[in-house]
């Protein structure tokens, strides 16, 4: 029997795992470089860096001061190395030659997810619901969503699960906006039982349908962190992409208002330009 090519796979199921597209040393660089911040702000607020476990890292800094670890939580999608290996070009090599797209449009930016029972924000992220993307984007029909992991993640470590073929079950499916502003998908077709939990480690990525119905997995154990990252594509030759004249939900605004007041003095712009 002849195996199926990427995008058959794609078509049928609604995702890809493309096992060990990326070189397992360039996704760990990302995680060090995400720990080289953690570091830094262990270190602004009096703390020793905890051995060479970024996960004690992140704890440290979440029970010293909250408020500055979702500062650092929610910047971290900015970080070079996480736009770098979302943006690899073995990731567009696959959307382009073995999807078959002529031409990529990038319709936001990344995410990084982190899930680990002691990371627990009061009211904050803590996994996602059932839901799909394409609310969310908008663009291309056959749009995609990357995701890929920075630490294995198995059955037990908050996988993410998708229902196979959901992407068909007919456009945007019903939803309700639940109380984290996530619209929540309630087709009833969407059974528990049908979920299938993604088991992936360092190195594999995940080309999923902004179609697919997906979740964040609820099952995880004490000591373990799910820490990944996703984005968005839409192909630029889609025709009804091109028809809409490629539209996005994303909209890019400036914070002119300035966060701190007073700053920065000259001598602070001298020091740190000339240090």
């Amino acid at each position: 029997m002849t195996a199926l090519t990427p995008l058959q796979q794609f078509q049928r199921d609604g995702f890809y795992f493309a096992r060990g597209l990326l070189d397992k040393a360039e996704v760990i660089a990302v995680r060090e470089a995400l720990r080289q911040s953690f570091r830094d702000q262990l270190k602004q607020v009096g703390v020793t860096a905890q051995g060479e476990d970024l996960f004690a890292d992140m704890r440290a800094l979440h029970d010293k001061d909250i408020m500055r670890y979702r500062k650092l939580a929610g910047g971290l999608w900015r970080k070079i190395e996480v736009f770098n290996v979302m943006h690899s070009p073995k990731i567009q090599r696959v959307l382009t030659e073995d999807f078959g797209w002529g031409g990529v449009f990038v319709p936001g930016g990344q995410v990084v997810h982190i899930m680990a029972d002691e990371l627990k924000i009061p009211d904050g992220y803590f996994g996602l619901v059932p839901h799909q993307d394409f609310p969310s984007v908008q663009g291309s029909l056959d749009g995609v969503v990357v995701w890929m992991p920075l630490v294995d993640v198995d059955r037990d470590n908050y996988p993410l699960e998708v229902i196979p073929g959901s992407h068909l079950f007919g456009g945007v499916l019903p939803s309700i906006e639940n109380n984290n502003s996530t619209w929540e998908v309630t087709d009833p077709r969407c059974r528990d039982e049908d979920y299938v939990p993604a088991e992936v480690t360092v190195g594999d990525v995940i080309f999923m349908s902004e179609f697919t119905v997906h979740r964040s997995s609820p099952r995880g154990k004490l000591g373990r962190l799910r820490l990944a990252m996703s984005t968005r594509f839409d192909n630029a030759a889609e025709q009804t992409f091109i028809e809409r004249c490629y539209p996005s939900a994303y909209v890019r605004t400036v914070h002119r208002e300035q966060y701190f007041k007073d700053f920065p003095s000259s001598e602070q712009v001298s020091k740190a330009i000339l240090k």
